[in-house]
C-alpha cells in the first residue's frame, strides 16, 4: 500500500506528546514524503522539524491506518514514536509559511485536541508503551500542558 503520509507521536522527557494547531484544527507532526527523503523516518525527522521545530531520535514504528476516499486509491498514513532531543527557536513552517501553535500535552489530552476517535487509541497506547519501556519516561497523565 502506498505510504503518503507519516505522523508521529514526539515525547519530551516529561512524558509529554507534542501536538500542532494548524488552521484551526490540531495534528501531530508530519505529513508527506518528499523525493529527498531516504524512507519514512527521514519524512517524520523533517516534517517535525519543519512543522514544530523540534529535532528527534529514536523512531519507532507503532502502525499505520489505511485511509479510504472516494475517487481515490486507499492509502497508507504511518505513526510512530520519537523521543524529542531538542527544541528550537520557533520559525515559519515552509509548506505554509507560518508558525504552528506547539503544545505539549498528556497523550490524553492530545487525544482529546484531536478528536480522530476510537481508531487510534490502540495507536496511542503502543506509544505510550514505547514512551515507557524504551525511553523510561513518566507517563502521568496529570502533567499540565504548555503551549509555545
Amino acid at each position: 500500500m502506498h505510504v503518503s503520509q507519516v505522523y508521529g507521536y514526539v515525547f519530551d522527557d516529561q512524558g509529554r506528546v507534542t501536538v500542532l494547531c494548524d488552521d484551526s484544527m490540531w495534528n501531530l507532526p508530519g505529513g508527506r514524503p518528499e523525493s529527498t527523503d531516504e524512507n519514512q523516518v527521514a519524512t517524520l525527522v523533517r516534517e517535525v522539524h519543519e512543522e514544530v521545530q523540534i529535532e528527534i531520535a529514536d523512531p519507532v514504528y507503532l502502525g499505520f491506518q489505511e485511509v479510504r476516499r472516494r475517487g481515490a486509491n486507499p492509502y497508507a498514513q504511518l505513526r510512530m514514536a520519537a523521543r524529542a532531543i531538542r527544541f528550537l527557536d520557533r520559525k515559519p513552517d515552509p509548506d505554509k509559511g507560518r508558525v504552528h501553535v506547539r503544545r505539549r500535552c498528556s497523550v490524553s489530552e492530545a487525544l482529546a485536541l484531536l478528536d480522530w476517535g476510537p481508531v487510534v487509541e490502540e495507536q496511542a497506547k503502543a506509544a505510550v508503551c514505547v514512551a515507557q519501556s524504551r525511553w523510561y519516561l513518566p507517563m502521568d497523565e496529570m502533567v499540565s500542558g504548555y503551549t509555545d
